[in-house]
C-alpha cells in the first residue's frame, strides 16, 4: 500500500530537507525523542533547533499539525523552518535521537521514561547553547514575566 500524505511527497520533492528514513514507515512508527537541526551558509555546523518526544514520531511529522506539515504550509513557529521552505541554502535535518519502548509496567511510568529521554537531550543541546526556544511541558510562566522577575533579582 503506497503512503499518500501530501506532506511526505512534498517532503520527498526537497533537496534540502531530510529525514531518518526509519521516521518514514506509516506501519513502524518509531517511539521516542527526535531533534530537528538546521545548517545555514553562516553557520556551517548542524545547530539543534528543537528536541521533540512522541509515541509516534512518523504522526509528529506528517499529521496535520506536525513539523514537516507546518513547514510545508509557512506556519512553522521556528521561522528559519519556514524559510527553508523556499530557500535551498538552508539545510534542516530530522533525525531519531532515541527510541523509547513502553513498558506497559505502568502508564504514568511509561510517560515519565518517554518526558526523560526528551528531557536528557533538550539538556544536552541546551548546554550547547542550542534548541534554547523551549521550556517544558507545562510551563506556566509567561517570558515577560520572567524577564520581570529577573529584573528583581
Amino acid at each position: 500500500m503506497n503512503n499518500r500524505n501530501t506532506s511526505l511527497k512534498w517532503l520527498k520533492e526537497k533537496v534540502n530537507i531530510f529525514i531518518d528514513n526509519r521516521i518514514e514507515d506509516v506501519n513502524n512508527p518509531i517511539m521516542g525523542v527526535y531533534g530537528i537541526f538546521v545548517e545555514n551558509e553562516l553557520e556551517k555546523n548542524k545547530k539543534c533547533v528543537y528536541v521533540g518526544r512522541s509515541e509516534s514520531i512518523y504522526d509528529r511529522m506528517f499529521s496535520s499539525n506536525g513539523h514537516v506539515s507546518m513547514m510545508k504550509n509557512r506556519k512553522h513557529f521556528i521561522s528559519i523552518l519556514n524559510e527553508a521552505r523556499e530557500n535551498e541554502k538552508i539545510k534542516v535535518f530530522i533525525e531519531v535521537l532515541e527510541e523509547v519502548h513502553f513498558e506497559f509496567d505502568n502508564y504514568f511510568k511509561d510517560m515519565q521514561r518517554l518526558a526523560s529521554a526528551e528531557n536528557y537531550h533538550i539538556n544536552k543541546y541546551q548546554s550547547m547553547n542550542q534548541c534554547l526556544h523551549q521550556v517544558p511541558e507545562g510551563t506556566k510562566i509567561s517570558e515577560d514575566a520572567w524577564e520581570n522577575m529577573k529584573k528583581k533579582y
